[in-house]
């Protein structure tokens, strides 16, 4: 199919069974992967088990993984020196590469596809598991900077098992993206966190999404962002978190010039304050 890196697979995976250029009869017998994620998985297939342990095990951290990241969160993969050794392997059979060398020695998938490929080759539960344990690492690791790994944290803790930690680090994650502009990625996690939080949680994070929807001029989203918040607040009974998606509401119709119905919603928004002597709500 034209694809350089088909064919380049191919034929580390021949060499790897032992076909020489004069073996063309035989190749013409043989029963080659017919598409490229095949033949990677084929390729992974023919390692020794440790080797292909640390592979698979790698794919988890991402496309570049430092040898201390992998001996930390699955120390089962062996000493230091073994892991080195099984990365040495697959950087001869050129499924890996050497990024940098010690004192924070590390390595990277040669292909974005081969790590794909690695990691969905681990059964689900096994992944899950995974994430997890490197989520836990990370956290203990990233001990006193963890808002430099929020990413992280909310990409490993939300494909494991562990609901707390998933909540923690998506809402985090999203209040600081909020908080340094990146839009797109607070809306993602504020999206993401939503299902999971319990129902007094939910009026004030409908708030914070609306927010960003109107920041990035999302105006029918941030509308019906509002308008939950309110009815969340409706459900538990809290007037003041009532008032406050009333006023949002208000000001988002004013800046579109909608003034009467503008108006109408921040009347609304301050008798509610009234009510609850909010004199600042007011």
């Amino acid at each position: 199919g034209g694809n350089p890196f088909f064919i380049e697979e191919l034929l580390n995976y021949l060499k790897n069974q032992g076909f020489g250029a004069e073996d063309l009869h035989a190749l013409e017998r043989s029963d080659l992967p017919s598409s490229l994620q095949s033949l990677i998985l084929s390729r992974i297939d023919q390692l020794m088990e440790g080797q292909k342990a640390t592979l698979k095990v790698a794919s988890i951290v991402g496309r570049n993984f430092e040898v201390a990241t992998l001996w930390g969160f699955y120390p089962q993969l062996g000493a230091t020196e073994q892991i080195v050794e099984h990365l040495d392997v697959l950087t001869q059979a050129v499924l890996t590469v050497r990024e940098q060398t010690e004192p924070n020695l590390a390595y990277a998938f040669r292909h974005m596809l081969t790590q794909e490929v690695a990691y969905e080759s681990l059964p689900y539960a096994t992944r899950s598991t995974l994430h997890e344990r490197l989520g836990d690492y990370i956290e203990i690791a990233a001990a006193g900077r963890i808002d430099q790994h929020l990413d992280q944290l909310a990409y490993h803790y939300a494909l494991g098992q562990n609901e707390p930690k998933k909540q923690e680090y998506l809402l985090k994650a999203a209040r600081h993206a909020q908080y340094v502009y990146a839009n797109t990625a607070a809306i993602d996690y504020y999206n993401r966190v939503l299902p999971l939080l319990a129902p007094e949680e939910l009026p004030q994070i409908l708030l914070d999404l609306g927010e960003v929807y109107e920041l990035v001029g999302r105006w029918q989203d941030a509308r019906a962002s509002y308008e939950q918040a309110l009815s969340a607040a409706d459900q538990q009974n809290d007037p003041t978190t009532h008032a406050r998606s009333e006023t949002e509401i208000g000001e988002l119709l004013t800046k579109q010039g909608q003034y009467a119905e503008a108006s109408t919603w921040l009347d609304r928004a301050r008798r509610g304050f009234e009510a609850t002597g909010d004199r600042a709500g007011v």
